[in-house]
């Protein structure tokens, strides 16, 4: 029997799904509703390549996991570039929380890498999230400003223009909370942009997304920078901050402009239920996205797995028309229309000890348009149930080598297993019963 704490969670997580489905729906049906999508053409051919990642959290220690991964962020990039006809990498965007507190020792770091491994031909370009500002907020956070211009750039906020394609990167106002000081400069910069060529795509860079639009913002997003968004449809705008799963279909969002999720190259989290909280995935994850423009404006987007070195396959985007609100294939409906319910891969259920004692439980993956987010697991022994939780998919991995759950050190004998399958917009699957003993 569900507790009543489970049974009040699932009756608002059902509450918070209608309005997510009325919000969102409602959206989308003011740019066209359709569940077919554009791949890139063979013969599509750049003539501008960056990346764009956020959340790096550098601590100030040069071996940290999380500078390993900045450096390789362009050894990857450069390796990858140099396989194409275009082999240049124009730009790396950064969203901001390179730093963890902000420190100058998290700046030296950062130098440090972008020293080793950044080309000539590249241009760096970050801005400041709010961890930027944590070692200052008790005295006056204005100062990561200052530490900024020292350490990094006089720009706190730019607008460049590389091959003839704008740039525009924002951030915080100097308390390292809001951006409603920036509204009027933002706005300002984009109608020069886009006056330039009303055609083509301008690539914005801030760390909390426009609120309401991608996985994430609900809940860390930002109001005042959609206001001024929505009146660019060019606009192809990335995020960070709230580190969820830039492989999850709902961190792409098309309405009045394009969102899109940058994650985190440290770490991919996500929220099962936008109730119980953030959580983060099993094992080790992170990412980065590849972006790459034709002659014509046409984008293409390109997940990379930093922690396994290789793109993920079935996170690619093509973006043609950017600036037609009637060509919207990854609107929030759009995406939600092609949904389907996952079904399990073949393979079994099985479960063993590990060096530690506890039991860990092994099943296939679960796929239907979208690989699946989450499982529900419950293990009963009789009528009592012994575990139960909802776990993250591996889809926050490129790798497709089946889940592993540890259910901790469980008393032997035998017990029945069922596990769910949950698509990213929260449609119950194939579930898996079978007995395991150990």
């Amino acid at each position: 029997m569900l507790s009543a704490s489970t049974v009040f969670s699932q009756l608002i997580y059902k509450i918070i799904a209608v309005f997510f489905s009325l919000t969102f729906g409602v959206q989308g049906l003011f740019v066209g509703v359709s569940k077919e999508v554009q791949t890139a053409p063979e013969d599509f051919t750049p003539v501008l390549r960056f990346a764009a990642c956020s959340d790096i959290h550098l601590n100030g220690d040069p071996d940290q996991m999380q500078a390993v991964r900045f450096g390789e962020l362009f050894d990857e990039s450069y390796a990858y570039a140099e396989t194409q006809e275009y082999k240049n990498l124009d730009a790396v965007l950064v969203g901001g929380d390179f730093a963890t507190t902000g420190a100058k020792k998290e700046y030296e770091v950062f130098n440090d890498v972008a020293a080793e491994h950044l080309r000539d031909g590249t241009q760096l370009l970050p801005i400041l999230g709010n961890h930027e500002f944590v070692s200052y907020r008790d005295t006056d956070a204005s100062v990561a400003y200052d530490v900024f211009r020292e350490m990094v750039s006089d720009e706190i906020d730019f607008h460049k223009v590389i091959n003839g394609f704008h740039f525009i990167g924002v951030s915080y106002d100097s308390n390292g909370k809001k951006f409603t000081g920036k509204k009027a400069w933002l706005n300002a910069e984009l109608k020069k942009a886009t006056a330039d060529d009303p055609t083509k795509p301008v690539f914005v860079i801030q760390h909390p997304a426009p609120e309401f639009t991608i996985y994430g913002s609900v809940n860390w997003g930002d109001p005042s920078v959609r206001t001024v968004l929505s009146k660019y449809p060019q606009v192809v705008d990335f995020s960070g901050h709230s580190h969820y799963c830039a492989a999850d279909p709902r961190s792409i969002w098309q309405g009045e402009f394009t969102a899109v999720g940058c994650g985190s190259l440290s770490a991919f989290m996500g929220n099962l239920n936008y109730v119980e909280g953030d959580v983060d995935a099993p094992g080790k994850s992170g990412g980065f996205w590849i972006v790459e423009v034709d002659k014509d404006g046409n984008v293409l987007l390109k997940l990379f797995d930093i922690e396994n070195h290789i793109f993920f396959e079935d996170t690619e985007y093509y973006l043609s028309d950017i600036s037609k609100m009637t060509k919207r294939p990854y609107s929030w409906l759009n995406c939600r229309l092609r949904d389907t319910r996952p079904k399990f891969a073949s393979g079994s259920v099985s479960a063993q000890r590990n060096e530690n004692g506890n039991v860990i439980l092994s099943f296939p993956d679960a796929f239907g348009y979208y690989e699946a987010e989450d499982y529900k697991i419950t293990i009963t022994q009789g009528a009592k149930t012994v575990w139960s939780d909802t776990v993250i998919s591996d889809y926050v991995r490129a790798p497709k080598v089946g889940m592993t759950v540890d259910l901790g050190n469980l008393d032997g004998g035998s017990y029945t297993v069922r596990i769910t399958a949950v698509s990213p917009y929260a449609q119950l699957g194939e579930t898996l019963k079978t007995t395991i003993e150990f």
